[in-house]
């Protein structure tokens, strides 16, 4: 087997009897409204990429993972001309990708639903399907030459790690996101020393992740992969050289782990696009002349955005007045349709203020009790969100040319809220699109109807709690204890005080936490050993019937 990088999340991975070529994002106008640039760059991989699909003689395979535009890149993938290949996708509710590569052409297309298995000659390829709220993604495996690749990607599955690698055996080499691809804290309006402790935190959380991930699949090799892209809009340009924010680099991460697994046996690798890896000696075949290092990152994203100035020079022209005002009355009928839909809204107990820059004394203010939208001069709401956008920013949305999420990552928007409390009603209000918020709300609904629990010991002591976190259903029985209190979620992270109920102050959601009999002084040992930076809970996974009042 050998698996040459594409850059980004991209990879293509030859075995005797095929080729699969995995979230090939090549385009020169990068993605999320060109927000976002592949670091480094790889577009000249894209002829290349054409050759292997487009060539007969082995079978040939093409995974895109889910639909953002950083692993799913349609303006490539209609460069293509032959295509007598198989299109692999996962079986999501919402169907875009599947209707999409209906449309497209192809030999044939294959919607996995989780766990399906696609065999090809001396092997397979698997994938591992994730659905929670407004998390759609999926991972992938190839197993051939008696070797195997997992490619997690964005894939949040870092719950279910364990019980994959139980059923299909030791893992060559792996690749999992270490970097952050969110809005928060990166939008919000915070003072300068709470927006580094908070993206530390995140950013430490996140390598935790990983950390504990190798644990689990204990591969021969981890590639660095789906790190931070080249943030090369002018706006956005101090965000790839701040001290501390969630978009960290793969020397960060490695040094990182070597303190955290001193003794790993797993080889770190930071390829570059182009690089070729043979998976049975872990030596690079080939590599890319163009490195990309600590010592000479400045001045290659300073030559970067130079080369590619001419896709931001018409961007912040401001427009005429009629236009901002035609801009603004398609928003506040967009917020009410949404609203209209949005079933859970009562749960929201704060307005939400959306401002555009050049209309500052026309406010939109989101009433979501009374479910309304009004136009106001200012904000009048001691407790409240407020989003603040561009005119010709959000005219993209309403014109379908980006939908609400691909939005909120192009990151040209400033976010503040009060209190500092993640809602997630409001958040899928704001990411979900309009026709996909009565399923979303379905969607929290079937989460807080899952009512099994499971006991955690901590502490010394032992506790009843919901088996499945409030947020997005991760499987809590895979999490583990933090400061012999805290109980962790795999997913995304969460920490829920066994002390106060199972609270978790990132949103006041809670596990439902009640004590049961402490542990006598020589109980079960910390799952993971000594040296782990945090108390290992020791979860039985069994459902326990809940304690009587």
């Amino acid at each position: 087997m050998r698996i040459t990088f594409l850059g980004h999340a991209g990879f293509a991975v030859e075995t005797a009897g095929a080729l699969v070529v995995m979230d090939p994002w090549l385009s020169p106008q990068g993605a999320f409204d060109s927000a976002w640039m592949q670091l480094p760059r790889n577009h000249h991989l894209a002829p290349r990429v054409r050759e292997l699909l487009e060539t007969p003689g082995k079978e040939r395979f093409l995974y895109v993972s889910h639909e953002h535009k950083d692993h799913f890149d349609p303006e490539f993938l209609a460069t293509i001309a032959r295509r007598d290949f198989t299109v692999l996708v996962p079986r999501f509710r919402r169907p875009e990708l599947q209707e999409l590569f209906a449309k497209y052409g192809c030999k044939r297309v294959i919607a996995c639903e989780d766990s399906r298995e696609i065999p090809i000659k001396g092997g397979y390829i698997k994938l591992f399907v994730s659905e929670q709220g407004t998390n759609r993604d999926s991972s992938v495996m190839v197993r051939g030459d008696g070797q195997c690749f997992l490619n997690l990607n964005d894939c949040k599955m870092h719950d279910r790690l364990a019980r994959v690698i139980a059923e299909e055996g030791p893992i060559d080499v792996f690749s999992a996101q270490f970097s952050g691809a969110i809005w928060h804290p990166t939008c919000y309006e915070y003072p300068r020393e709470l927006y580094a402790e908070v993206s530390r935190k995140k950013r430490d959380s996140k390598f935790e992740a990983v950390a504990r991930a190798l644990e689990s699949v204990q591969p021969r090799a981890y590639i660095a992969s789906a790190g931070p892209a080249a943030f090369l809009d002018p706006a956005l340009y101090p965000l790839n050289f701040e001290d501390v924010n969630i978009f960290p680099r793969a020397p960060d991460l490695f040094s990182f782990l070597e303190k955290r697994l001193p003794s790993a046996p797993t080889r770190y690798l930071e390829p570059m696009p182009g690089d070729v890896l043979d998976v049975g000696t872990l030596e690079f075949v080939s590599q890319a002349p163009e490195r990309v290092t600590p010592g000479n990152f400045k001045a290659y994203v300073e030559a970067y955005a130079k080369d590619m100035a001419h896709l931001f020079q018409e961007r912040h022209r401001d427009p005429p007045p009629e236009e901002v005002e035609a801009i603004l009355a398609r928003l506040r009928e967009e917020l009410q349709r949404k609203l209209d839909l949005l079933d859970l809204h009562g749960r929201v107990g704060m307005p939400l203020y959306v401002e555009l820059a050049e209309a500052p004394t026309r406010l939109l203010r989101v009433d979501f009790t009374a479910r309304r939208v009004d136009e106001v001069p200012e904000q009048r709401d001691t407790f409240r969100y407020a989003m603040k956008v561009r005119a010709r920013d959000i005219a993209r949305v309403l014109e379908r040319k980006l939908n609400w999420e691909d939005f909120l990552l192009s990151f040209r928007l400033r976010l503040s809220r009060t209190p500092d409390v993640y809602e997630p009603v409001l958040h899928g209000f704001l990411g979900v699109e309009v026709e996909d918020l009565r399923e979303f709300c379905e969607g929290i609904r079937a989460t807080e109807a899952r009512t099994e629990r499971t006991v955690v010991e901590a502490g010394g002591r032992r506790f009843s709690i919901q088996r499945f976190c409030p947020h997005q259903g991760a499987d809590l029985s895979e999490g583990w204890v933090e400061e012999g209190r805290y109980v962790v979620c795999p997913r995304h992270r969460w920490r829920f005080d066994l002390h106060q109920a199972g609270e978790c102050k990132t949103n006041n959601a809670t596990l439902c936490a009640e004590p049961l009999t402490d542990l006598p002084e020589h109980g079960k040992p910390a799952r993971g050993g000594d040296k782990a930076p945090a108390d290992r809970a020791s979860v039985d996974k069994a459902p326990v019937e809940p304690p009587r009042a």
